[in-house]
């Protein structure tokens, strides 16, 4: 895989980048701004200002590298002196890792429509100079390839729903997995849904003008285990919010609603790429959530694929109706053991964690376990989250249904959405991921997970 980054014992360039602090500075022209630039022509060097000392964080210095590449202070080829820039927090092993993620990320060209687009310039060549090794838990192959479909992930999220719709996001999908070795792709079509009883994933689509998809992904890679990974992403095209329908203001950034499922694509795309020694189904269900003639009214009443009835007493809850059936498809047609699901479900996380953090709901303390391992690893942060009693009893207190979509109540809508989902999981082991926070940030798509996804199959 061709690239315009290496990793290198010695320098290779004529210029270097190189971090500095109050208390080593090398020359009195270096502006005191902390993470400016400044360019020494006689020494040849970029001098970047951390300020009294170096308190980074990986996320930090991830975010600074970004806005380093896409600022274009930088316009030959450079060597990178990675031991300058390591902190207390984290090891030199772990920044040569964060600044080759966070280069590949920033220097991918985000997806427009503009008829006027910048000149393409040739890619400035980054050689990062460190005495150190990547972590052993991840390689050079591992992060450039998943970046690739991390930067793909962010690409479907960024197209505006006009263009992609269930069909096309199903079409893409099938079209990045051709060549991908022991990958099947499934593509169900209506008829299919209508004939598993999706009904959930039916009722949300009744308002729709496009026909739903569900997109299966099963890749086999270790055939010495039968655990089997099952991964469940929802993926709402545009979620006007049915005849619950949403405020204007709230509106705008609904076509990020397809968020999980374009994660859970490219995280089982990387991981099979990869060759991973892992088993997983991915589940995709997709969908618009219009309101219309023949949209599902509220009160409605829905029997799940799962069996169980469900009372729809908001249209705007419509994420885990076709998350309900998607986990059965996972578990009853994928044979799942274990279920991880990633959707931009509620508001109530966005209150809670802000865009910092995303909510990780989990009754088994092992599966999550594992997951934050990984994401520590990807340098990608969660939080847990708790479900009590009382939102699982807000959720069977529908009179005529065995659930309802929503509590009586407008407290802890987020624990109460995974106390709903927890009802799907049939007693496997279950990790509800929350990412209405941390999906997309400034109008663009942020692919939050495809590192954590795909270091968790690697790891486990």
């Amino acid at each position: 895989m061709d690239s315009n980054i290496q990793i290198s014992t010695n320098n290779s360039y004529q210029l270097k980048l190189v971090a500095v602090t109050k208390n080593s500075l090398p020359n009195e022209l270096i502006a005191k701004v902390n993470n400016k630039i400044t360019l020494i022509s006689e020494a040849k060097t970029y001098f970047l200002y951390l300020g009294e000392k170096n308190q980074l964080t990986r996320t930090s210095l991830a975010k600074m590298f970004i806005k380093i590449i896409r600022s274009k202070e930088i316009q030959k080829d450079v060597d990178i002196d990675v031991k300058s820039f390591v902190s207390e927090k984290f090891s030199e092993a772990e920044a040569l890792q964060t600044i080759y993620e966070a280069i590949l990320y920033a220097d991918h060209t985000p997806y427009t429509l503009k008829t006027k687009q910048e000149t393409t310039e040739a890619k400035i060549k980054y050689n990062l100079v460190s005495s150190s090794k990547l972590p052993e838990y991840t390689s050079e192959t591992q992060i450039k390839t998943q970046s690739e479909f991390l930067n793909f992930a962010r690409d479907l999220q960024d197209m505006p729903p006009n263009i992609l719709y269930p069909e096309i996001f199903a079409n893409h999908i099938s079209e990045k997995a051709k060549g991908i070795p022991n990958l099947k792709v499934t593509i169900l079509d209506k008829k299919a849904i209508q004939d598993l009883e999706m009904n959930l994933l039916l009722a949300v689509n009744a308002g729709a003008h496009y026909e739903p998809r569900v997109v299966v992904l099963e890749y086999h890679g270790d055939d010495s285990s039968k655990e089997i990974l099952g991964l469940v992403g929802k993926g709402i095209t545009f979620d006007s919010g049915g005849y619950s329908l949403k405020p204007s203001q709230f509106m705008k950034g609904m076509k990020f609603d397809m968020s999980g499922a374009a994660i859970v694509c490219n995280s089982a795309l990387a991981a099979a790429k990869l060759g991973l020694k892992t088993n997983f189904v991915a589940v995709a269900c997709l969908t618009e959530n219009r309101i219309g003639g023949h949209a599902t009214l509220v009160e409605t009443v829905v029997k799940s694929m799962n069996g169980k009835t469900v009372e729809i007493n908001n249209t705007d809850a419509e994420g885990r109706l076709v998350l309900a059936d998607g986990m059965t498809y996972a578990l009853r047609k994928g044979n799942a053991t274990k279920i991880i699901e990633l959707s931009t479900l509620t508001g109530a996380i966005l209150i809670a964690l802000g865009h910092y953090m995303t909510g990780a709901f989990s009754y088994t303390d092992e599966l999550f376990n594992g997951f934050k391992t990984a994401a520590d690893q990807a340098n990608e942060e969660i939080w847990r989250m708790p479900i009590h009693e009382e939102n699982v009893a807000g959720i069977k207190s529908s009179p005529v249904a065995d659930l309802s979509n929503i509590t009586k109540d407008s407290y802890g809508g987020s624990s109460s959405a995974a106390a709903f989902l927890q009802e799907f999981a049939e007693d496997k082991p279950y990790l509800h991921l929350d990412i209405a926070g941390t999906a997309y940030n400034n109008d663009r798509g942020q692919a939050v997970h495809v590192k954590s996804l795909v270091q968790y199959m690697k790891n486990n």
